[in-house]
């Protein structure tokens, strides 16, 4: 099979093929809702000032920086765990679990010293995405314990995948540090982004963010993790479109016509 050049024979485990196609179909289906403006409530999608809202779900909300934190400190633990749970590992399994860690690593001190909160977001949402993320990425870190014991695909592209993710966290960071800048001190209003690719798209982090997993699965060549990556580029796709379309209502007249959601000159 075609597969077997680039990637593991899918481990004969159901717990790992199951939520690997829960973790898939679950991204598409939530890309699909952020496209038909269904958006999980938090960032810019998330009403803070809604007064039809109860006072006992008013109550249910975080400030934005604890839940962006709780998003991402779950999924890194599992990360640094899984080096004690797994020690003495191949290259490809350690650096299977060192780009997973560095990525929620580099969410969590963007959450501290990066990004700009001016709003609150949902606990519900907080804790569904964070649960998403953790189980997401335990499944692929045994996934690949388990491929150890299968054949080898014939190419090896750790090297090659280790390259785009590098790429995509490099580019991910410097388009969410113009975003940080956008705003002083103070401000609390939602500008224009300029700079770096917002001019050929509104979500230029969420481009490399694929670029990222792109190679996170170059790297683990694995179906498992491969699914995850195909979920992922469903959800950006959708949250991109959303957040185009948020930012065409919200500077009507103002915001360019040509600047596409995710994808420059196509989408």
């Amino acid at each position: 099979m075609v597969t077997s050049l680039f990637l593991f024979p899918s481990p004969p485990s159901l717990v790992v093929n199951t939520m690997s196609l829960f973790n898939l179909v679950a991204l598409i289906t939530a890309g699909y809702m952020e496209m038909i403006g269904k958006n999980k409530p938090y960032a810019k999608f998330c009403d803070a000032t809604d007064s039809n809202k109860s006072k006992d779900k008013e109550g249910r909300k975080l400030p934005s920086r604890i839940g962006m934190f709780v998003f991402y400190t779950p999924a890194f633990l599992v990360g640094l765990a899984s080096f004690s749970v797994f020690p003495h590992q191949d290259p490809q399994f350690v650096m299977v679990l060192s780009v997973l860690t560095i990525h929620f690593l580099k969410r969590i001190l963007e959450v501290l010293f990066v990004h700009k909160f001016s709003g609150s977001m949902m606990l519900d949402a907080a804790i569904t995405i964070s649960l998403s993320y953790t189980v997401a990425t335990a499944t692929m870190i045994y996934a690949q314990y388990l491929s150890q014991e299968c054949p080898e695909p014939a190419f090896n592209l750790k090297y090659f995948g280790l390259g785009m993710f590098l790429t995509g966290i490099a580019g991910n960071f410097y388009h969410h540090y113009i975003l940080s800048t956008l705003r002083k001190k103070g401000d609390k209003e939602y500008k224009i982004p300029k700079g770096g690719l917002f001019n050929l798209v509104i979500c230029p982090h969420y481009m490399f963010e694929v670029v990222e997993f792109v190679g996170v699965s170059c790297i683990c060549q694995t179906l498992c993790t491969c699914y995850f990556t195909l979920g992922t580029v469903f959800l950006l796709m959708g949250r991109s479109y959303a957040t185009r379309k948020w930012y065409v209502s919200k500077f009507d007249g103002k915001f360019g016509k040509d600047v596409k959601a995710i994808i420059p000159y196509l989408f």
